[in-house]
């Protein structure tokens, strides 16, 4: 599949858009792409913003050009009216600070009826409300989703297989989208998989209004390295506490996935809302969050104010063993998994041209209790007291070609 993936793009790259193939007859090759091109900064140096939790590294007082930058290729064959395939591939930065392209999108669609749409493949696992869109920042208000509700799922790639039904209701339209798969990453000392996914998700959508909810389960395994976590490790085992070690690593916790969220778009009016709830058994914190933005348009500009929170339900290891230096330890680490933070956001977007938009959004982030958010430290023991507020601006410029 990849191979024929790489063979897609770069026919897709030698034959521009519109090339025919006999007279009269349109190429069934397409190409389009998207890009963002961003610059962040904050006003503590101590503090690492980072867009996602698979980076490694993010912006401090000083311009990062690297946190929100993205550049995208998307290309499709048609076989027939009823079959084609699509490729996409994405340039951004993820962990360890790696740049090699990504392979987001590699799916084969089956037309079955005019209703009913199947593919199989890698497409975006549709956890969230904005799924499809991640990467492609020109179709969303923000300079990105909102951070408190966006990582609590990181896992943004399902190898496997969907099924889309669409029914028109009346003046509403419904759409169902049953999926199955797996996923994996890497992550900051460790790497993560997801087993036997699957889930469904329900949308509505009427004038100017969208809402959807979703339910996914899946099997998750998260092993985590690093010189801290073997050092907890070693401890709980030599202070007869081993059964422990099983609750924050391995290849056995079952986790739930619930989502929520609408767009009210109309006129000169855009509200929009999400909330979204991570429930596992081991291995990392359960974690709800919410964000709602509301903005209003002038002519080409739209400015927009976001509240958003992120809250910690469960630990990661609620138990204690009676050591004081090991309990310590257990409360820093699970402080490390917690990214639990509130934010209030104010931000402007500008249509300048035709498939240009430039941005522009100021944030107050107050990381914690108990963790530092998305953010970073080069003391992780800083995770433990996250201090206080931290201001995030942002200028970007998304566009679509």
């Amino acid at each position: 599949m990849r191979r024929i993936a790489a063979t897609v793009l770069a026919l897709a790259l030698a034959l521009p858009p519109g090339t025919a193939t006999a007279a009269d007859s349109p190429s069934p090759f397409s190409l389009s792409g998207f890009g963002t091109l961003s610059a962040v900064r904050t006003d503590k140096d101590n503090r690492i913003f980072r867009s996602s939790t698979l980076q490694d590294s993010g912006a401090g007082t000083s311009v990062d050009l690297s946190v929100d930058s993205v550049l995208g290729l998307q290309g499709s064959f048609k076989f027939s009216e009823s079959l084609d395939l699509t490729v996409q591939s994405v340039v951004r930065k993820g962990t360890a600070d790696n740049y090699s392209p990504q392979i987001t999108w590699n799916f084969i669609r089956f037309l079955v009826t005019p209703a009913l749409v199947i593919r199989v493949g890698r497409t975006r696992a549709p956890f969230f409300m904005y799924s499809d869109s991640l990467n492609l920042n020109y179709t969303i208000p923000w300079v990105r989703p909102p951070v408190e509700v966006y990582s609590l799922n990181p896992f943004s790639n399902l190898d496997g297989i969907d099924a889309l039904y669409r029914l028109p209701l009346g003046n509403m339209d419904l759409e169902l989208h049953a999926y199955g798969g797996k996923s994996d990453l890497k992550i900051r000392d460790g790497s993560g998989k997801l087993q036997a996914t699957r889930g469904i998700r329900a949308a509505v959508s009427t004038s100017g209004l969208t809402a959807q909810v979703g339910f996914a389960k899946s099997n998750l395994a998260l092993n985590w390295g690093g010189s801290f976590f073997t050092s907890l490790s070693n401890q709980l085992e030599a202070t007869g506490n081993g059964h422990l070690r099983n609750e924050i690593s391995g290849f056995d916790s079952k986790t739930t996935f619930i989502s929520t969220g609408f767009q009210y778009d109309k006129d000169k009016v855009l509200i929009v809302g999400e909330y979204a709830m991570r429930t596992v058994d081991r291995y990392t914190t359960s974690s709800v969050g919410w964000y709602l933005t509301s903005g209003y348009r002038f002519g080409p500009l739209t400015p927009y104010v976001t509240y958003a929170r992120q809250a910690e339900v469960s630990t990661d290891i609620s138990a204690t063993t009676g050591v004081p230096g090991l309990d310590s330890s257990i409360e820093l680490f699970n402080a490390l998994r917690n990214k639990a933070q509130r934010s209030i956001a104010v931000g402007l977007r500008w249509d300048a041209a035709r498939h240009i938009a430039i941005k522009t959004q100021l944030e107050r982030v107050q990381p914690g209790p108990r963790g530092l958010g998305i953010f970073l430290s080069d003391d992780f023991r800083d995770n433990a007291n996250p201090g206080g507020p931290i201001h995030v601006l942002t200028l970007s410029t998304d566009f679509v070609f």
